[in-house]
């Protein structure tokens, strides 16, 4: 049992290892993830996550659909206790050269297909801040709390706590786990002007309400 673990330990390393390799090629690929309980859900919203990137510079009759992107896409699962995280990623190259589907035929007969595909714009990649990558390589519960805790010593970190301490949590940080494995799952930024959240390792927008609280935990801090 403890060789089984170990092995599952050091092959969950290695993955998580290729996907900040991939994350710091941003020239070469598109990539995002998406974590939920169910697997195929996860895999889909992470796919449609690349799919708004890869859509920038393309004529709204040009955008692609998954359908067009699928093929061309990879994937990266990892299992988190009892949620799901899919990392997908594209090359740049192969994405700039899909052509969307045809939706209709022109008044001449010619498919909408034929016409030139718009070349795709450089767009960079949203990056995590440093604090953000460095709770996120620190990976589970217990290591998080002792590093918020030094952080806190140096005045980097004002508070920290669980949402149980306080009544409103709206304005503050949230670094979310998986309950069974005590993983980060992810963290989101305080609740915007729009009345969502922000997730700030992937810049997209985000709830607290995605994350089911029977298979979540969190812990709350404040920034000096």
């Amino acid at each position: 049992m403890i060789l089984a673990t170990s092995v599952i330990a050091q092959s969950k390393s290695s993955l998580v290892q290729r996907i900040n390799e991939i994350k710091g090629q941003s020239e070469i690929y598109y990539w995002d993830q998406y974590t939920h309980p169910d697997a195929d859900t996860a895999k889909i919203n992470a796919i449609k996550r690349v799919l708004m990137e890869v859509n920038i510079g393309r004529s709204e009759d040009r955008c692609l659909t998954v359908d067009d992107i699928m093929p061309y896409a990879k994937y990266i699962n990892i299992d988190r206790g009892n949620l799901k995280q899919y990392f997908v990623y594209v090359k740049k190259d192969e994405a700039s050269v899909i052509k969307a589907s045809p939706m209709n035929s022109s008044a001449d007969g010619t498919s909408m297909d034929e016409t030139p595909v718009v070349t795709l714009q450089s767009v960079k990649p949203f990056v995590p801040d440093a604090f953000v990558q460095r709770i996120m390589e620190t990976e589970d519960f217990t290591n998080v709390y002792k590093l918020l805790k030094s952080l806190q010593s140096q005045g980097k970190i004002l508070q920290f706590g669980k949402l149980r301490d306080v009544e409103d949590y709206s304005t503050l940080d949230l670094i979310l786990f998986d309950i069974q494995s005590q993983k980060i799952v992810t963290m989101l930024s305080p609740v915007t002007v729009s009345g969502m959240r922000t997730n700030v390792v992937n810049g997209m927008e985000d709830s607290l309400d995605n994350y089911p609280t029977k298979m979540t935990a969190v812990i709350w801090y404040i920034k000096k």
